[in-house]
């Protein structure tokens, strides 16, 4: 029973770890859209420039209209489901992991009743502490 329970332990563990290593933002060169993975939630969103009373230049977070939904997960692949309606958009996206800072995307379906694939590769976020500015 105690090997069980260490076997047990083991492999959730593994998933959890492996689980977190999509866990984060991701960005590309290939789509306007950042994403965030959080465990098995995903959202997919853009920041658009906007003029703010004083005139100044405010950044809007807007989400994509889509709708994606976790399927599973094996190793270094996740299998979601992405929608948008009113485009006619269905797709399954498969997010394979191909180190800690890269994932590629597939996106096989039908857009607007036609077959539809495409190819994005996404880079982690590096968020890092904005520097100082020194005193007139």
């Amino acid at each position: 029973m105690k090997q069980f329970i260490f076997i047990y332990v083991f492999f959730f563990s593994s998933y959890l770890i492996s689980q977190e290593r999509f866990n984060g933002s991701w960005t590309s060169d290939d789509s306007n859209y950042y994403l965030t993975i959080n465990g098995e939630n995903f959202s997919t969103y853009r920041f658009v420039p906007n003029k703010s009373i004083n005139k100044e230049i405010k950044w809007d977070k807007v989400y994509s209209p889509g709708i994606e939904k976790f399927v599973k997960k094996e190793d270094n692949i996740i299998v979601t489901n992405y929608w948008i309606e009113e485009q006619q958009y269905y797709v399954k996206v498969t997010y394979t992991l191909i180190d800690e800072q890269n994932i590629k995307a597939e996106f096989n379906g039908k857009l607007k009743g036609e077959f539809y694939y495409n190819v994005i590769n996404y880079k982690k976020v590096k968020f890092t502490k904005p520097q100082a500015v020194p005193p007139l």
